[in-house]
């Protein structure tokens, strides 16, 4: 055995959750580019971070054996939290000029009502973003923490593995 197997399926768990949320950005992301008829900067940042945060997800299922690109990945995943939260904090103290921005690409006459339609899907879409991107947050951590015992169970098996070998 390479190291704790409950570990490994709980770290697996919280991956598959973590692709879940990048498909779920991803989607939202191409959901805001129909509504507003338009390609802008914001739905292709959630297209994006989605898309990464699904391939990083699904790289994990690959770590089982290796310690090193399991601490590759851990801090790729810490890096990736230190994204997610600022972009939380952004979203917080700039909602308004971040609703006014992507409303600014809506190619309808402002004031028309297919523009307030679509307003206004943007503006249900920010909050549907904020929240995916705190999940997103929360499961990221749990995959990095659970990443760290998985990797410290590892360790602790090659150190036994180790110690065995020299007292035969």
């Amino acid at each position: 055995k390479v190291g704790n197997s409950v570990l490994f399926y709980i770290f697996a768990l919280m991956n598959f959750f973590l692709l879940c949320i990048g498909l779920a950005l991803a989607g939202g992301g191409i959901f805001l580019w129909t509504v507003t008829r338009t390609a802008n900067v914001f739905s292709f940042s959630l297209i994006g971070v989605g898309v990464f945060i699904g391939l990083i997800a699904i790289c994990s299922f690959c770590l089982k054996n290796s310690s090193i690109r399991l601490t590759i990945y851990i801090i790729v995943l810490l890096l990736l939290t230190g994204l997610m939260i600022t972009t939380l904090v952004a979203f917080e103290v700039e909602r308004d000029r971040v609703l006014d921005w992507a409303s600014d690409s809506i190619k309808d006459e402002e004031g028309s009502e297919a523009w307030e339609e679509a307003r206004r899907h943007i503006e249900d879409n920010i909050d549907i973003s904020r929240y995916i991107i705190i999940a997103a947050t929360t499961v990221t951590i749990l995959a990095s923490a659970f990443g760290i015992f998985y990797r410290c169970s590892i360790s602790y098996r090659e150190d036994e593995r180790y110690n065995a070998i020299q007292n035969k």
